[in-house]
């Protein structure tokens, strides 16, 4: 009996050997398996930082092996304690059904296998997008078809507090469309004063009769813009000797109209200078002058002026001191295709053998600033210059603190500083800055807005799309686009 005992026992003890072998076996099998899965998954779209212009984003990532459920969440902060959604699926692709608010959203997935065991976040430095829908920021009002194709616009607010929109209209010459009231518009009329040629820029000042076009071959086409209108005017001139004229804009200055234009023509690429002096008894027009050009090394495209505080060094003619006065300079700044950006400084006055008049034309050249692509349109603005750059979108520039003075001993290159840049999904034709913000005419991509409260960091804020935006102007209410196949679209700017 005994040995039957013993021999039961010794049974027992040997299963209950087996049973603790078979236990941790699959215990370390279990550890096995969690320890094979922390992986983390790989984020794919939209990109760290990157801008989705619509409400219901879709957030893509890569599979992770043995994963067969994914948990994906997106939050207003960084830390994930604002938790905006959560949701598992066993796809690498998600879809929210809500739509989210304009701002920026952080976001990351983890994967789950088969054994319930959770891998790690997705990694740990935390991916965001932000959410810039165009119909939260824009509201289109009108859209007002031209006779041609539309290039430039200039908006003017006249008398009898009308605004009028001046339209350079390609190959139709000038359009004139009444905007008072954006959601009603109301053509006034077209005068295409050069035939055959093409329109691609227009200036007027406010409450004169005469706007200027930089009609490519049809020079500077200065146009009669009182009612009706007459193609035949006395005073539907062309002006100049200039040909290709790509872009052109004025400024006033001792009662005096100054134009500043620029030019593609292959054989003679300049930035001109033009005076027009008023005669009495001849509305809105008078005396022409031009001053000799400055050459340029590439396509003229696009062309402003602005007046700035800048510190100007004067070096002494005995070259043994250097002293420094705080002055309003006067600047032109040239869109110059490959060549990047140039400016000229134009604030030394000299006369012009008239004494009732003063011209501010010394054209120096002061530096140029590189950029990546085609540089087509320029707006200067509180030290800073932004470019249209065709391929590669919007580039800022800031501008050095100190020129040298026009008698300085020692004349050097002023090298504007390339601060920051933005790429847009189209070819960037011109630009606008109001206040904090800077619009975009992106070629296909349409209407862009970007916010450059700080200009070395530019955010990108939203879009519409447009056939093919080429120009663009601004106020702090509304967004005027010339648009080359809509022709003039005006949209709101939503608070």
């Amino acid at each position: 009996m005994r040995v039957v005992a013993r021999i039961k026992w010794y049974v027992v003890a040997f299963m209950a050997v087996m049973l603790i072998y078979v236990v941790q076996s699959c215990t370390k099998e279990k550890i096995i398996i969690y320890s094979s899965f922390t992986g983390k998954v790989t984020l794919i779209s939209p990109p760290g930082s990157g801008s989705v212009n619509e409400v219901m984003p879709t957030l893509i990532w890569q599979t992770l092996d043995e994963a067969v459920l994914y948990e994906v969440q997106v939050s207003a902060d960084a830390a994930f304690s604002e938790i905006v959604l959560t949701d598992t699926v066993d796809d690498t692709v998600y879809t929210d059904t809500e739509t989210y608010d304009n701002g920026l959203y952080y976001w990351r997935v983890r994967a789950r296998n088969s054994d319930d065991m959770w891998a790690d976040w997705s990694d740990a430095t935390i991916w965001s997008f932000s959410i810039d829908d165009s119909n939260q920021f824009f509201n289109l009002l009108s859209y007002t078809p031209t006779p041609g194709s539309a290039q430039d616009i200039f908006v003017v607010e006249e008398m009898a507090d009308s605004i009028i929109a001046y339209v350079a209209d390609g190959q139709a010459g000038l359009t004139i469309i009444n905007v008072t009231d954006p959601d009603t518009t109301r053509m006034v009329g077209n005068v295409d004063h050069y035939n055959g040629d093409f329109a691609s820029a227009v200036w007027k000042l406010p409450g004169d009769e005469i706007a200027y076009l930089a009609d490519m071959d049809g020079k500077i086409a200065a146009i009669d813009t009182r009612l009706p209108l007459d193609p035949n005017s006395m005073y539907n001139v062309n002006l100049g000797f200039d040909q290709n004229l790509e872009e052109l804009t004025g400024i006033v200055f001792q009662d005096t109209i100054y134009l500043f234009a620029v030019n593609s023509l292959y054989t003679h690429r300049i930035v001109s200078f033009y005076q027009i002096v008023y005669r009495s008894g001849i509305p809105g027009f008078g005396d022409f002058y031009v001053v000799p050009p400055f050459n340029i090394p590439a396509d003229g495209k696009g062309v402003c002026f602005d007046s700035s505080s800048i510190v100007v060094e004067y070096y002494d003619s005995d070259r043994d001191s250097t002293r420094y006065e705080e002055q309003t300079g006067m600047f032109i700044f040239t869109a110059a295709s490959q060549a990047g950006l140039w400016w000229f400084d134009i604030s030394q006055t000299r006369s012009f053998g008239m004494q009732d008049t003063a011209l501010i034309y010394s054209p120096r050249y002061l530096g140029w600033g590189d950029t990546p692509s085609n540089a087509l349109s320029v707006f200067a603005k509180d030290g800073f210059v932004y470019v249209a750059d065709d391929r590669g979108g919007l580039q800022i520039f800031d501008l050095p603190d100190t020129i040298p003075a026009f008698d300085h001993q020692d004349t050097y290159e002023v090298v504007p500083e390339l601060v920051a840049d933005i790429n847009t999904s189209g070819r960037t034709k011109d630009i606008h800055v109001v206040g904090n913000f800077c619009y975009l005419a992106d070629g296909s991509g349409g209407l862009k807005i970007v916010d450059v409260t700080n200009p070395h960091v530019p955010v990108f804020l939203a879009a519409y799309d447009t056939p093919y935006a080429v120009g663009v102007w601004a106020d702090d209410n509304l967004i005027y686009i010339a648009d080359r196949d809509y022709g003039l679209m005006i949209f709101e700017i939503n608070d």
